[in-house]
């Protein structure tokens, strides 16, 4: 009765360990399919070269006041090492050629996507054109970093000032 007992407590083990694996790979693939979403037949796409673009994927939103107008459908470098981003918009939108395309975080350190703003120009970019106005990422080591460089110049101009007072 005990060999009986514990055969059905494996099998058990082992149907739900195969139902976990199946969930877990069904949870997997919609993820992944959700990630690798296309904008069916983009009715424009624009270009942007960036020189720094962590963080900024294919699948990365791209914004306009904040509202999702498209994605980021391709990263390359070009000649330069540059990153050479290529968005795709599914409904025209009309954007003047003075638009800046800038890379922004959602919160300190949530995802990267790409924020447009709008210029004021009475031209509008066409399909494959590319923006002249470009912001790269700002990693927070970099503003870190600036703002105690900014720190250590006014620490100097307030030591020149009082080393220049003692002069009186």
């Amino acid at each position: 009765m005990r060999k009986l007992a514990e055969y059905y407590q494996e099998q058990r083990n082992f149907i739900a360990g195969v139902i976990l694996v199946v969930l877990l790979c069904g949870t997997l693939f919609v993820s992944y399919q959700h990630k690798q979403k296309a904008v069916p037949s983009a009715a424009l796409t624009l270009q942007a070269i960036f020189n720094k673009a962590d963080g900024v994927n294919v699948g990365s939103s791209v914004r306009l006041a904040g509202k999702q107008i498209g994605r980021v459908v391709s990263t390359e470098l070009d000649e330069f090492y540059r990153v050479k981003m290529t968005f795709a918009f599914p409904e025209y939108v009309p954007l003047p050629v003075d638009t800046a395309a800038m890379i922004e975080t959602d919160g300190l350190v949530g995802n990267k996507y790409i924020e447009l703003l709008a210029g004021g120009d009475e031209e509008f970019l066409q399909n494959g054109d590319e923006f002249l106005y470009t912001q790269d990422v700002l990693l927070l080591d970099q503003l870190l970093e600036r703002f105690l460089g900014w720190m250590r110049i006014k620490k100097g101009i307030v030591e020149n000032e009082l080393l220049s007072e003692g002069d009186k």
